[in-house]
């Protein structure tokens, strides 16, 4: 067993922690029925980097232990699809949340992180398909 995937695990665990700081400053914000801000584009950018970060916080969080568990036969991409992992969380959701923090030229960014994503799903299926075997 390798642990280039420890990483990622420790970043999911790291990183759900900040979306569910966002999470209940959401629930704090709704509480005060301010119609102005229920209808802005901050919060819907806030909600969708809160909802799109739990995911890759998870997303994350397995994807390290099956690198672990997995990814000895094949390190080169198993050290790709783990850095992949994670900038695929900084880049989309972590974009996403910065833009609903005012800095809208993050968003141009979050499209690296779906690409990255979709990249480390990909070496995900071959790494799997060569570290699974028969016992």
């Amino acid at each position: 067993m390798n642990t280039i995937g420890k990483k990622n695990m420790i970043f999911g665990f790291a990183y759900i922690i900040i979306t569910v700081g966002l999470g209940m400053f959401l629930a704090n914000k709704l509480g005060s029925n301010d119609p102005d801000w229920a209808n802005s584009m901050a919060h819907h950018l806030l909600k969708t980097a809160h909802v799109h970060g739990n995911l890759e916080s998870v997303l994350n969080i397995i994807i390290g232990f099956l690198l672990c568990r997995y990814g000895s036969k094949t390190l080169m991409l198993t050290k790709v699809a783990s850095i992949t992992a994670i900038i695929a969380a900084v880049f989309h959701s972590g974009m996403l949340f910065l833009g609903g923090a005012g800095v809208l030229v993050a968003l141009k960014l979050a499209p690296v992180g779906a690409f990255s994503m979709l990249i480390t799903v990909i070496l995900m299926v071959v790494i799997l398909l060569k570290g699974v075997t028969e016992e």
